[in-house]
């Protein structure tokens, strides 16, 4: 046997290696759902056809309906999907006339007028009646919506590594006639690709450039964002991406439409394509992490109907604090669900109570939710701020270091560290923590200002 040279066995070693190792990615793109495959966009899927339904709206029609505001639901109100049902079941039929030829029920007002007009003395007590109206039912009566809606038209892009805010955001801008390229957000949202977030005040910050109105709200209902598509306003969501394929993937999409036939939401999605159908309940699901949060986008001709439909909740006074009651209904009816947990701690967290957001996300890492989903701090990172501003510094250290290690960049949390240092009077490393946020983000204006007064 003729034994070969050390470095000619080296180099064949390597290219059996590097064989194997294609081999095993190839196999393992083989292996994905149906559901992956046929999104990824360098595997060359046909991009799917948006399937509209009912009736479809447009922004060069003429005014979107105007349908009127529900209030947030109370503690005590049941699970959205079966709000919906209620709402829908005299919806009229897709082909007749907008919501706003459908007039509000008026039963029980008219039957007020009539005993009030009577001149007879024994209907005096009828005053006593308005309390028998349930306290449960909001006012004014819910108006009666199409069964199926939806916007047009909407451009759709696949995304990049972790572009889906870009990607989203562009989508979303096609929609009112602002093209945008996904590629040329990106690094504004992410200047460094490694990055694995984007903020939702970043996204509103951008739309408002383009000249559009855009406002996070918390506490959001399926029959909320059926309304706010039903007088034409897209409403971008911050969800988890699925429970199967990427499980712990935080994402956004932006809601496109509703058939209730079907029990859906249409959706273009960056990762899976336009007019993705995804059910009330699933979409109810992938929610509650990230407090329901949903951000409507809408010009000055759609301003009236959105305002009406979103009533008070405009005002972050009133949206959080029904969030944070909405929240704690749902864990009075699921109390083992460790993601409510963690949103209502992030709905307190907005709200400025920091010791009962830490408590309620020592709430839900108790019930194990870092374990099903380790990456969760990648994408709602203010329990580590919370940390920091009740005190636990030490905590708050290790946290953010292990999210940094695992994210790799990660400026929030490099920030969070350095305001711990500049606390314990440690200004050299605090000041290596700025910068370090800084090389991650550098457009992060809070890491900026630390910076220059530290000296930098």
């Amino acid at each position: 046997m003729v034994r070969l040279p050390h470095r000619r066995m080296n180099r064949l070693f390597g290219v059996a290696t590097s064989i194997i190792l294609l081999g095993l990615v190839f196999g393992s793109i083989g292996l994905q759902s149906a559901r992956v495959r046929g999104h990824i966009p360098y595997l060359n899927a046909p991009m799917p056809t948006p399937k509209p339904a009912g009736l479809v709206l447009r922004l060069d029609q003429l005014p979107a309906p105007e349908v009127a505001n529900v209030a947030a639901p109370v503690a005590s109100t049941p699970e959205p999907t079966a709000q919906i049902v209620a709402a829908v079941v005299e919806t009229p039929a897709a082909t007749e006339a907008p919501a706003s030829t459908v007039a509000p029920t008026a039963a029980a007002p008219s039957a007020t007028v009539a005993a009030m007009s009577t001149p007879a003395p024994t209907v005096v007590p009828a005053a006593t009646a308005v309390p028998a109206t349930p306290t449960t039912v909001p006012t004014p009566q819910p108006q009666a919506i199409p069964p199926a809606v939806f916007l047009e038209p909407m451009d759709h892009w696949y995304q990049t590594w972790n572009n889906c805010a870009g990607v989203t955001t562009a989508m979303t801008l096609s929609y009112f006639g602002i093209k945008a390229d996904p590629l040329v957000l990106s690094p504004i949202f992410r200047p460094n690709a490694n990055d694995k977030h984007v903020e939702s005040y970043q996204v509103t910050d951008y739309l408002h450039t383009q000249g559009l109105k855009a406002e996070t709200y918390e506490g959001g209902t399926v029959d909320r964002i059926k309304r706010l598509i039903a007088v034409g306003a897209p409403v971008i969501v911050a969800q988890w991406q699925n429970r199967t394929d990427h499980a712990g993937i935080g994402h956004y999409r932006v809601v496109r439409g509703y058939d209730d036939a079907k029990g859906a939401f249409l959706m273009n999605d960056s990762m899976e394509g336009p007019s993705v159908a995804i059910k009330y309940t699933e979409f109810d699901d992938l929610w509650s992490l990230y407090d329901y949060r949903y951000i409507p986008v809408w010009n000055d001709k759609l301003d009236l109907a959105v305002r009406r439909v979103l009533g008070d909740d405009m005002d972050p006074k009133v949206n959080l604090p029904r969030a944070i009651r909405y929240m704690q209904g749902r864990i009075e009816q699921q109390p083992g669900n460790a993601e409510l947990w963690f949103g209502l701690g992030g709905g307190y967290f907005r709200m400025g109570d920091y010791q009962k957001a830490v408590d309620n996300y020592h709430k839900a890492v108790s019930m194990g939710l870092m374990k099903k989903t380790p990456w969760t701090i990648w994408y709602q990172f203010w329990p580590v701020t919370a940390l920091v501003n009740v005190g636990l510094d030490d905590e708050a250290l290790a946290t953010a270091q292990e999210n940094i290690n695992s994210a790799k960049a990660f400026g929030e949390m490099h920030y969070e560290r350095g305001r711990v240092f500049e606390k314990r009077g440690d200004m050299t490393t605090a000041k290596r923590e700025y910068q370090m946020a800084l090389v991650d983000d550098r457009n992060f204006k809070d890491a900026q200002k630390a910076v220059a007064r530290l000296g930098g």
